[in-house]
């Protein structure tokens, strides 16, 4: 008997889970795809989709707007110029 492995993801950054995604999405809209196998390329594409939005709430946390203010460059939080 094997033992079961933590399930690691099959991408190893966002563009490459993206590209996953698209892959699902292609093979699921062709309509060639059995029930079962549908469904397991179904449930890979959300986990995928919620890999890449948590990827992308991270990113734009980190964006910062870098601003001249009489001469000094201060950082910006990009939700504090959405504000603005």
């Amino acid at each position: 008997m094997t033992a079961q492995k933590t399930k690691k993801p099959k991408y190893k950054d966002y563009e490459s889970a993206l590209a996953r995604l698209e892959e699902i999405t292609e093979a699921l809209e062709s309509g060639e795809v059995k029930l079962e196998a549908a469904l397991e390329l179904y449930t890979e594409g959300l986990e995928i989709a919620r890999y890449c939005g948590q990827k992308l709430a991270e990113a734009e946390k980190k964006i910062q707007i870098i601003t001249e203010n009489n001469g000094i460059l201060t950082e910006e939080n990009f939700d504090d110029e959405a504000d603005a």
